[in-house]
């Protein structure tokens, strides 16, 4: 018998299997069959007498071996194969499984369920966070359709890319960097730099980045609750305190830092714009800004500049937001409102559009309840008419709708209302355009 067809026969079957309604369904009528005469490759392979008779001599074996039943092309008996159909009694799948190598479909889900279990009872995860949330979802999955989604490794035997014990080993250190992305930011320990992260928890600085970072990209992407606008791929991971190399921050205005062993640092004397990284902010004893009477948050980088050069005044102090904020962020966010007078007014300024809503009402949930948008009103879309882009997309329009149902976004009830009915959205750059 040839090896090779064996190999064959048996894994094409079973990929059929493992998608048929015999695994998924367990129903006694479904049938799996393989037409040899559909590929193309094996038929003109099979043109060799040699190869042929070792092709028919490994299914006359798999035959009485009973792991598979096979018909022949009316009038073609001898001659030309019109179906192969696995036997689907269970001690024949197991066999067939075992012939191929293969760990059966059934057994790799149960692994990554009990994996995920693990997970979810370690106590290393948020109660009712979105990574617990998304993870009950995936077992959830797994239970019910008998499958392992995208966002797993799973095997892939035609392409012979990645063995079974390799998929799961990389599930499992999967599960290990979202418990540790959860855990880093509910302790809020800080920036941990990917190759440090990485180094950490599998002795290899690249590992993450070469083998993880795609799948916890596409598992971030999933769990944001509002999928339009969507961050970048980084900033969605920096929300978790992972991050390339340590943030910097940007700001511009009298605001004195002070260290832990009383050293200051002086940003007065930058009206340009100042800078201090995510490291510098973790030695901060606190900041000082006396002088301060307003103080503006600014998503976009080119209106922080903008405004930082041409608008700003010297009692004002302008942070640059960019959209999302890690723990780091959030920590020097957080120590900059805390040394605000009770009288300093508190600004944020993003696009008009789903996205700079959720960016804003995120900074007043978490860090500045008493935050007020800027020029994110009816008033600004009527006076920015001719720069409003349409909004062609049905989905965003129903995500603008949802977030009139929220009592969160109420600020923005008007302006909402304001947008589904013009069907337009404005971006903040548009604001600086010279006429």
């Amino acid at each position: 018998m040839t090896a090779g067809y064996e190999q064959k026969i048996l894994n094409e079957l079973l990929d059929k299997y493992e998608r048929s309604k015999a695994y998924t369904e367990n129903s006694g009528n479904a049938r799996v069959i393989l037409k040899p005469m559909g590929d193309e490759r094996l038929m003109e392979e099979l043109e060799d007498p040699e190869q042929k008779a070792s092709f028919l001599e490994t299914l006359d074996q798999l035959s009485r071996d009973g792991l598979i039943r096979y018909s022949w092309v009316r009038h073609e008996t001898g001659n030309l194969i019109d179906s192969i159909h696995l036997v689907l009694d269970p001690v024949c799948i197991k066999e067939s499984y075992r012939r191929t190598g293969r760990t059966a479909k059934a057994e790799r889900v149960h692994e990554l369920m009990e994996d995920i279990q693990d997970v979810l009872s370690s106590g290393h995860l948020e109660r009712g966070g979105p990574i617990e949330s998304f993870l009950l979802g995936q077992k959830h999955q797994l239970q019910e359709k008998k499958s392992i989604s995208r966002f797993f490794f799973d095997t892939d035997e035609k392409k012979e890319k990645r063995k079974e014990e390799d998929a799961a080993a990389l599930n499992r250190n999967l599960l290990k960097v979202l418990c540790a992305m959860d855990e880093n930011r509910m302790r809020q320990h800080g920036d941990c730099m990917e190759r440090v992260l990485s180094a950490g928890l599998f002795g290899d600085s690249k590992y993450f980045e070469r083998q993880l970072k795609p799948r916890v990209f596409s598992i971030l992407r999933a769990i944001v609750p509002d999928r339009e606008d969507l961050p970048p791929d980084e900033k969605l991971l920096g929300e978790y305190g992972i991050v390339r190399w340590p943030e910097i921050f940007e700001m511009t205005g009298d605001l004195t830092a002070v260290r832990k062993d009383g050293r200051r640092i002086a940003y007065s004397s930058e009206p340009s714009g100042a800078y201090i990284n995510s490291i510098t902010v973790r030695e901060l004893d606190h900041v000082e800004a006396e002088a301060v009477r307003k103080i503006l948050f600014i998503e976009n980088k080119a209106n922080y500049v903008w405004y930082s050069l041409y608008q700003r005044k010297p009692e004002e102090l302008v942070l640059y937001h960019g959209g999302c904020f890690s723990p780091s962020k959030k920590m020097w966010f957080q120590m900059v409102l805390d040394t605000a007078l009770p009288e300093t007014e508190v600004l944020h300024w993003s696009d008009i559009d789903i996205g700079g809503f959720r960016i804003f009402t995120r900074l007043r949930r978490e860090i500045a309840p008493a935050a007020l948008p800027w020029r994110m009103d009816v008033e600004t879309l009527r006076q920015y008419d001719e720069r409003t882009m349409p909004i062609t997309d049905q989905r965003y329009l129903d995500g603008l709708k949802r977030l009139l149902d929220d009592p969160e976004y109420e600020i923005f009830h008007e302006v909402i209302r304001y947008m589904i009915r013009r069907r337009v959205r404005l971006e903040q750059e548009q604001l600086i355009l010279p006429n």
